[in-house]
């Protein structure tokens, strides 16, 4: 099934359920929607190595690249739907469904799409659990070569290499103290390329736990996470010959961490002004085993970001946001790998504005105490 269809299935699944508890004369739901837009300008938006922006820019192997330019705007709208039913004393179910569009200017051969789905029992004590699915369909990697193709056609094996993406995920939330919580949460990616490059097809676990503090001062909260990422690929098209195998493996554990912290800086009546500040850490260790894959026998990448911005809202219903973004990844190689690869190095810097709006379309007074029960 594609996108479309199952996000139409979603929409019908809310719908429905809307519809069902409105019959059933329930007080306390509610339905908002909120909306976004942004603008961006990505210097690098397929990560490629110092090297390979040089060889783009000489001209000499378009056919390694198939894009206009490395660098691109990208206009990416996003729309979603929350329906909410508040039991009171805390106890509310939520169901939200959203979708979202990457878009770009001079490269459309990047473009995607992207759906989502998010349930969440929220319980007394600030305590709730999440479940959610996300799909991304035909994200588009960058031009790969196909070893299985002759090598007669020299540039002419690099085909198009682009994946379908399903994550699954979950979550427990706890309040641990009047300003602070701590999540512990799993999720599960499912990824899939075209036939051509399906020994890249890989499942990826991820466990981490946050633990955040809010009603710090001006508004303010600060938020810690780690994890650890665990990454089996299938690292076979099926023609090994002898049981040799003869593809790449990308197979890799490690782990990622990250600090964000927000405050407001000034307020008046409907106006705020603040910002936002995070940086992320996450490592890559190759789990490959076979010397003739150069490119991930050995290998060991260390990726850095950090992210700032800025953020005007007009309550209760708008905001603005202007970003950057600088992300770096280290990879270091094998000494089976040519000498002046850098295959998997990046920098990567981002600059964008968002504008976002959200309201309540339809809302019913929740249920008093003695309604809601314990």
């Amino acid at each position: 099934m594609g996108a479309a269809p199952r996000f139409a299935a979603l929409t019908a699944l809310l719908l429905s359920s809307c519809l069902a508890t409105q019959a059933l004369a329930s007080r306390g739901q509610s339905v908002s929607l909120s909306a976004g837009l942004s603008s961006v300008y990505d210097d690098n938006f397929l990560q490629f190595s110092d090297n390979q922006l040089a060889d783009f820019a000489s001209g000499l192997h378009p056919l390694r690249y198939s894009v206009e330019s490395t660098d691109d705007g990208l206009f990416a709208p996003d729309a979603a739907i929350t329906w909410q039913l508040d039991e009171g004393k805390g106890r509310r179910h939520a169901l939200r469904l959203r979708a979202a569009g990457d878009y770009r200017a001079h490269n459309p051969t990047a473009d995607h799409f992207a759906a989502g789905a998010r349930w969440t029992e929220s319980f007394a004590r600030g305590r709730r659990f999440t479940a959610g699915w996300y799909f991304v369909n035909n994200f588009y990697l960058r031009q790969l070569r196909d070893e299985d193709l002759p090598v007669a056609l020299g540039d002419y094996r690099y085909q198009r290499a682009q994946f379908d993406l399903n994550i699954y995920s979950a979550a427990w939330r706890q309040r641990l103290g009047r300003s602070m919580h701590a999540d512990v949460a799993y999720q599960f990616e499912d990824r899939h390329y075209v036939p051509a490059f399906q020994e890249r097809n890989a499942g990826t676990h991820q466990p981490e736990v946050r633990v955040d503090w809010d009603h710090l001062p001006r508004q303010g909260g600060i938020e810690v996470h780690g994890g650890y990422r665990l990454s089996h690929a299938q690292a076979t098209d099926g023609d090994e010959i002898g049981g040799v195998h003869d593809d790449d493996d990308l197979s890799y554990h490690g782990y990622e961490s990250g600090i964000a912290g927000h405050m407001e800086f000034h307020r008046q009546r409907r106006w705020g002004f603040g910002g936002d500040l995070a940086t992320e850490l996450e490592t890559r260790n190759y789990d490959s085993d076979r010397t003739a894959d150069r490119y991930h026998y050995g290998r060991h990448d260390i990726m850095y970001a950090v992210e700032a911005g800025l953020r005007l809202a007009y309550r209760p219903h708008w905001g603005f946001r202007a970003f950057y973004r600088f992300e770096s990844n280290a990879a270091s190689l094998s000494a089976f790998a040519p000498p002046a690869s850098e295959s998997g190095s990046y920098r990567q810097s981002v600059v964008g504005l968002e504008i976002d709006w959200s309201g309540m379309v339809w809302h019913q007074s929740p249920p008093t105490d003695e309604e809601g029960g314990e």
